[in-house]
């Protein structure tokens, strides 16, 4: 997807959430469409993270083959009792073997990912069908203001959210002037976000978990920017901060 596509498929799901969350019920048909325009882009993003997959697994595979190829010509050293070759292979084959875990590792995340999505669009597609019955108004645990810490980036700042029913919303303030909309989902204390930045577009996911006192969150990130010299992955928490 280019920039501009995640832009405004980020915008589309910031106005999306807050149409169907503002709608009275006498206007269930606004809820409804703006509640198929957010299952529309969580579609957008599975489909994606299906892409980013079948990537990993085709590089995971030709790392496996490699890694095949270099105990076969292991295993031919040891018989010939060629040391010099021998300790080149075992250089060899425990550089790939972390570059396979690594793999692993990532693969991991993105299928957890990917089912974390499908587990959004199915409750999402619930509240959907109820639209038309009642429309929730409730103001979930993640309403408020935060502090935010990431890592290993080092960079804080403030996110202001808003939370009905399991939908959230809001918008954020980072050092270095970086600032943008989140929209994401809140489900059995598992929290979901996406980042909008104001310059990039869609930048950046966040997952973690909220504490059973409501006033932490910890958990990982993700760019979404593939530029090699940018962190990929890290940490990040956030603190509840008290009404100013």
């Amino acid at each position: 997807m280019s920039a501009k596509r995640s832009l405004a498929c980020g915008i589309l799901v910031v106005a999306a959430i807050s149409g169907a969350w503002a709608a009275e019920p006498s206007e269930g048909a606004d809820a409804v469409e703006a509640f198929v325009a957010v299952i529309d882009v969580e579609r957008t993003l599975l489909n994606e993270d299906l892409a980013r997959h079948q990537r990993i697994a085709q590089q995971r595979d030709l790392t496996l083959g490699r890694l095949q190829e270099l105990h076969v010509a292991l295993d031919g050293a040891i018989q010939r009792k060629d040391s010099t070759t021998m300790e080149t292979l075992i250089f060899q084959v425990e550089s790939v073997e972390r570059q396979h875990s690594e793999e692993v590792a990532f693969e991991r995340m993105v299928v957890e990912r990917i089912r974390d999505r499908l587990r959004r669009i199915a409750v999402l597609e619930l509240r959907l069908e109820g639209l038309d019955i009642d429309v929730e108004r409730v103001v979930g645990p993640l309403q408020g203001r935060w502090d935010i810490s990431m890592l290993p980036i080092d960079q804080k700042g403030v996110f202001n959210l808003k939370q009905e029913g399991t939908i959230v919303s809001g918008t954020y303030t980072l050092e270095g002037g970086w600032t943008g909309s989140l929209t994401g989902t809140l489900i059995d204390r598992k929290v979901y976000l996406v980042r909008i930045d104001s310059k990039l577009g869609r930048s950046m996911e966040l997952e973690g978990f909220l504490s059973s006192d409501g006033n932490t969150i910890r958990g990982t990130w993700q760019s979404t920017d593939m530029a090699p010299d940018l962190q990929p992955f890290g940490q990040w928490a956030a603190t509840r901060r008290d009404s100013d």
